[in-house]
Order: structure tokens, then sequence, then C-alpha cells
């Protein structure tokens, strides 16, 4: 199991060298993200680790190269189909692990299996405890916006309640985050 998911984080990391550049800042994210998803894992221990590990590292494969019109889970879901094709996984494993690339945004498809709900809680865990709202705020006040950061937060909120006991235990974090962007949006610089 561990050489597929180095060879899956070596895919990632490969895909930004070759973007040369992380506008996103998605190698912290989804350091971030493995960090909640073995947060998780011990907690519902039922998930299969594999299939929560690999979707870890493929759930943003997605984002580059950029521009593009299409939802970053989309393309992140057949990048993730052609990579895990030529490895030797089962056809069942191959659907988890797209499921949960395709369901982690909770956007066009929701998550249905543990796994995928994982990776979405993880993912939007990953945003309060990285520095993804901050940039967004920063960009809005640069480009003289209305703060979009706040529908952003809403919406990992909502992704969050996929598990209802371990969101009440990091509210705090997205209170402690509402109060920082509103302190910061008065600020005049």
């Amino acid at each position: 199991m561990v050489k597929i998911i180095e060879k899956t984080k070596k895919l990632f990391e490969q895909t930004i060298k070759d973007f040369e550049s992380d506008p996103y800042k998605l190698q912290n994210h989804v350091f971030e993200v493995e960090k909640w998803a073995h947060f998780m894992l011990k907690k519902y221990p039922k998930a299969k680790s594999k299939i929560v590990l690999l979707a870890v590292w493929l759930h943003d494969i997605g984002h580059y190269p950029i521009p593009t019109d299409k939802d970053h889970a989309i393309r992140g879901e057949q990048r993730a189909k052609v990579f895990l094709k030529k490895e030797n996984l089962s056809k069942d494993e191959i659907k988890k692990v797209l499921h949960c690339v395709r369901s982690h945004r909770c956007n066009d498809i929701l998550p249905i299996s543990i796994e995928a709900k994982i990776i979405a809680f993880a993912d939007s865990a990953a945003h309060l405890t990285d520095d993804l709202y901050f940039d967004i705020a920063r960009k809005d006040k640069e480009n003289k916006k209305p703060f979009k950061v706040y529908l952003k937060m809403e919406r990992d909120l909502r992704d969050l309640s996929l598990f209802p006991n371990e969101k009440k235990k990091i509210l705090e974090l997205s209170a402690n985050w509402k109060k920082l962007l509103k302190s910061y949006e008065k600020i005049n610089i």
C-alpha cells in the first residue's frame, strides 16, 4: 500500500512541478488534508485507509494547468482515472477513489461512501488550519471587491456537517477566522 501512496504523492508533486508554479498553494494544502484524513481514519477505522490516502493526493490534481472552465473535481477525476488504471488496483478500488475525487467539493456529486465523506471533511477542515481564507480575503481586498471568503467558509462548514460530532469540535476555528477576517476587512490598506 505504501508504494502506491508514494507514487500518487509523486504524481501530485510532478503536476505542480510541470506547471512551474503553485498559485493555489496546493502543496501546503494537501499536506494539511492528509493530517485531517489521518485524524478521521483514527475516528472511523472501518474506512479503507488506502482509498482515503490515494484520494488525498488526487483530489486537487485537476487544478493545474490553469486557466480552465472545467471544475477541478471533474478534471481531477479524469486525471486520476488515467493514473489509477495504470496501477495494480482493482476496479472497485479505482471506482471508490474516483468517487472521492469527484465528490470532495459536495457540488454536482455528493459523497456517499465513508471514504468520500472523510475526504470532503478533511478538505474543508484543512481550510480552517491553513491560510486559504486569508489568501481569498487578500485578493478580494486588492481587487476592491466584496469578500467572497465568507461564502467559501459557509460551504466548508456545510461540508463539515458530514460528521456533526467532529464539526462541533472545530467550530471555534471557524468563529476565530470570521473575527480575524472582519477585522482585516475594516483596515484600509
